[in-house]
């Protein structure tokens, strides 16, 4: 696996809605061996092998992550903000946030009143998005908006690191490691000389909705899809396995079931996982699987559809922490499903 292209991958700025430079990190990458490479109107990023060629699959990892984007700056030059994507505001306190304004990079600090001045229920109160506000170091708003402006837009800022060897903590894991398996799962599979036309989609707006998953599956019109998320490790402490299933670090990949997933893809991904001796767990949805699967699926006819998850612990926070052992397995899964893609899709 390529880490160096993971780590850029995650240092990229690329909040859902706003992913274009997360995508031009993805799109470059891609055209180091791709036969195809490009972009649509919404934002997806696309790589093809193979074009023109039978069957056609489809391999989609969002790209976006939970981000903020600034809708007031006071007189003092402090940022308010509201949220891109679904987050715990208490583990933004303190942190540093990284935006795109209209000078460029710039950087500001999620300030509350400090502990010390903290009364009453004050100190048990979990604080909300609204009552936050991002503090660039400005000596009042004249200053703060040469640098800011109502829209611009921010990730937290916290670069990738490895904890004893092979886990990884960083923001933006949910899910730029998605993106980056389907792209090296279609690497793989070039290397490997596979035959169908293969297209890996760094899609774009699945925190607000699946939207870039939707169109692009719509474009392609794929014989079958694979899609690549995470999920919430069910060794991490107080995550009950019986809500989540098994799936942990370490673990392998986890192979979801459910009404979204077609039973011959997913049939395929576990004889495929037998044979060549890569470890899963199983986990279901009982209705949406709260991923892009749910609207590729519906796409069209309805396109066969199997999803593909990466155990991540501290989803939606500045420390997400994956197993790196499990994304290579999973990135072996994808090149073997290129190579034997599933079938005759009557259910």
């Amino acid at each position: 696996m390529n880490l160096a292209f993971l780590q850029r991958l995650l240092e990229a700025t690329g909040p859902t809605g706003f992913e274009a430079e997360a995508v031009r990190v993805w799109a470059e990458e891609a055209r180091s061996f791709a036969d195809r490479v490009f972009t649509d109107h919404l934002g997806n990023g696309y790589a093809t092998i193979n074009p023109g060629a039978s069957p056609r699959v489809m391999f989609s990892g969002h790209v976006d992550e939970i981000g903020v984007i600034v809708s007031y700056i006071d007189e003092g030059g402090m940022a308010y903000v509201q949220g891109l994507g679904n987050w715990d505001a208490q583990v933004l306190v303190g942190q540093r946030v990284r935006f795109v304004g209209p000078q460029g990079a710039v950087s500001g600090v999620v300030g509350r009143k400090p502990i010390h001045l903290l009364e009453g229920d004050e100190r048990d109160k979990t604080p909300k998005l609204k009552d936050l506000y991002i503090d660039l170091g400005a000596r009042d708003k004249a200053e703060a908006e040469q640098w800011l402006e109502v829209g611009s837009v921010g990730v937290i800022d916290q670069p990738p690191r490895y904890l004893l060897g092979r886990r990884m903590v960083s923001k933006g894991i949910d899910n730029r490691i998605g993106a980056f398996v389907v792209l090296e799962g279609l690497r793989l599979a070039k290397e490997w000389g596979v035959q169908a036309e293969v297209t890996a989609v760094a899609s774009v707006q699945e925190e607000i909705g699946a939207y870039g998953a939707r169109t692009a599956a719509f474009q392609l019109r794929p014989d079958s899809a694979l899609i690549v998320d995470v999920t919430p490790c069910s060794k991490q402490v107080g995550v009950d396995p019986k809500q989540t299933g098994e799936g942990a670090l370490g673990a392998g990949a986890v192979l979801d079931v459910g009404p979204f997933v077609h039973p011959k893809v997913l049939r395929q991904l576990r004889d495929l996982a037998a044979r060549a001796q890569l470890s899963y767990k199983l986990a279901t949805h009982g209705r949406s699987s709260g991923t892009d699967t749910d609207e590729v699926a519906m796409v069209r006819g309805g396109i066969p559809c199997g999803l593909v998850s990466v155990p991540n612990r501290y989803m939606h926070s500045p420390s997400e922490m994956i197993d790196l052992g499990d994304v290579e397995q999973i990135v072996k899964l994808f090149a073997l499903y290129a190579q034997n893609p599933a079938t005759e899709f009557t259910r």
